[in-house]
């Protein structure tokens, strides 16, 4: 079973990034987001720029959906220090 992903844009701190969310995944109770920098730089979530996460579908929805989940898990990881961005 394919599972359907909707796909949305923001931008943190100047970066490019791409939300995957998957509201439920495989057709059961667990979502999937997939969290990717543009230029898969480095955030407060994932040192590489991808981030994988599982989770209830009832968080996010609580959270305001995929972008205002995403934003505020950025929000609270952050430490304060610049992102490197890349010069490409």
């Amino acid at each position: 079973m394919a599972s359907d992903y909707e796909e949305h844009q923001l931008v943190w701190k100047g970066q490019d990034i791409t939300v995957r969310w998957c509201p439920q995944w495989l057709g059961g109770d667990t979502a999937h987001l997939e969290i990717v920098t543009k230029d898969r730089q480095a955030h407060p979530i994932s040192e590489t720029g991808y981030r994988s996460h599982f989770c209830p579908c009832e968080l996010v929805e609580e959270a305001g959906g995929p972008v205002a989940f995403v934003t505020a898990w950025l929000e609270t990881k952050d430490d304060g220090k610049p992102v490197q961005l890349s010069l490409l």
